[in-house]
């Protein structure tokens, strides 16, 4: 009898890992989102739509150096966790195909069906002030310099420069109070990060404010957020006119200007942004930013200054991705296999923050978290317990001593160092400026 028993495999118990990825993605999430692909559910088929997304997430979150290693983890994985299924392909260029054959959107068509859930999971964390804060912002993945790369991506000047190997351009928003990754696009080096946000803009939540940088100013663009209904909080530079009534050192002086006009010269048949400025101070300098949220009450200075100081969580979530999983490159040699590697690694990242949101880990640190993930991973294809992964997880968290030191490197040769954001331009309307802002917006004084 017990030679017999020591066969068997062991049963899952729901404190282990797999029974907490079935609690954190349950059996209707999986129909749902084989609803939206509207592919066959028959278990012969060897690379099934789950299949494929937890082979991609176990890639993403492997260790090793190259694409065949990292496949063959998530291959052993999914040979653990479903025992009884047939067992899918042994190559790699399988996998890519069968991906190809259900489409570059399962990784989106997962993740929506996930994160509709968050607001209910998060619910103490959802809000900030009142506000569902978000933030976004754009980064560059380098690609291998193939010819096939090369053409996929534009030819030579892939990245808008001259001299310039093949790269992915990727653009996401991330919910600040948690740092989970809400939705993301990817695209050639040479993409737009403003033209990814405009079309991600249609699954914010209500009563969202969108916190970004310098590069998400202008006049079309923050018009296209204030048509869609969404409020922004942007900083503006010197590459942006304003039309105020005072003078800079009284608004600089006071902090906040009442109201103030975006309206370019181009866009003069168009009605005039009426936005609130706003000045903050930081280490001697002064931050300008805009924000079409015009009554005080609603979003104060000193609120406005904490949301724009964890805007720096969206780069820290860049750096996570790039160093802590190291996927500062893409490995596919080709742009449709790379398009897949970088979804999947998007994913195993924003599968990763919700794991640790799950478990109520606050100020979770994703080094801490991703060893906690591997070493279960190594226990699942080992078929070890891995009831302890709820209490290693809970404890994944970042250091709270006080520095007495700058974590910053030194100065490095080739650092690159990014000049100081200028302060906009304000200047006092003419009168026939004054004239038509009142046509276009009546009831509002210049």
């Amino acid at each position: 009898m017990k030679m017999a028993k020591r066969g068997r495999l062991r049963k899952v118990h729901r404190r282990d890992w797999p029974g907490f990825l079935n609690r954190m993605i349950p059996a209707a999430a999986w129909q749902a989102f084989l609803r939206r692909l509207s592919v066959s559910g028959d278990p012969r088929i060897r690379w099934m739509g789950k299949l494929v997304l937890l082979c991609w997430v176990v890639i993403g979150w492997s260790l090793q150096g190259s694409l065949g290693e990292r496949f063959r983890e998530g291959r052993e994985l999914i040979a653990r966790l479903y025992p009884c299924r047939r067992r899918p392909g042994t190559s790699y260029q399988g996998l890519v195909k069968a991906t190809g054959r259900l489409g570059i959107g399962i990784f989106h068509a997962l993740w929506e069906v996930l994160r509709g859930e968050l607001a209910r999971q998060l619910s103490q964390a959802w809000t900030w002030h009142g506000w569902v804060v978000m933030s976004a912002d754009g980064s560059r993945i380098d690609a291998p310099r193939t010819r096939s790369n090369e053409r996929g991506h534009g030819g030579p000047g892939i990245a808008g420069r001259g001299k310039t190997h093949p790269q992915w351009w990727v653009t996401w928003i991330v919910h600040l109070p948690t740092l989970l990754i809400w939705d993301w696009r990817q695209g050639p080096g040479r993409s737009s990060e403003r033209s990814h946000v405009q079309k991600m803009v249609g699954t914010l939540p209500a009563r969202t404010l969108l916190v970004a940088d310098v590069g998400f100013g202008g006049f079309d663009f923050l018009h296209s957020l204030g048509m869609a209904g969404v409020h922004f909080l942007v900083r503006c530079a010197s590459n942006t006119t304003l039309l105020a009534q005072e003078s800079r050192c009284r608004i600089e002086r006071r902090g906040e200007q009442g109201l103030v006009y975006l309206w370019p010269s181009h866009r003069r048949g168009q009605a005039p942004l009426c936005l609130r400025l706003i000045v903050l101070k930081r280490r001697g300098q002064r931050v300008y930013l805009l924000t079409n949220v015009l009554d005080p009450c609603h979003l104060p200075r000193r609120v406005a200054s904490d949301f724009y100081r964890a805007r720096w969580g969206i780069e820290v979530e860049y750096r996570s991705l790039k160093q802590t999983l190291g996927r500062r490159k893409v490995l596919a040699r080709t742009p449709k296999a790379g398009t897949m590697e970088l979804a999947g690694n998007i994913l195993g990242l924003a599968l990763l923050l919700l794991q640790g949101a799950l478990v109520r880990a606050k100020r979770l640190s994703v080094a801490q978290a991703l060893r906690v993930i591997r070493a279960v991973l190594e226990a699942v294809r080992c078929r070890l317990s891995t009831a302890w992964f709820t209490a290693r997880l809970r404890q994944a968290v970042r250091d709270s001593y006080q520095r007495h030191s700058s974590k910053r490197a030194r100065d490095w040769p080739h650092k690159k160092k990014d000049p100081v954001p200028r302060p906009p331009k304000l200047r006092k309307p003419t009168w026939y400026e004054k004239h038509r802002i009142m046509a276009f917006c009546e009831g509002i004084r210049v």
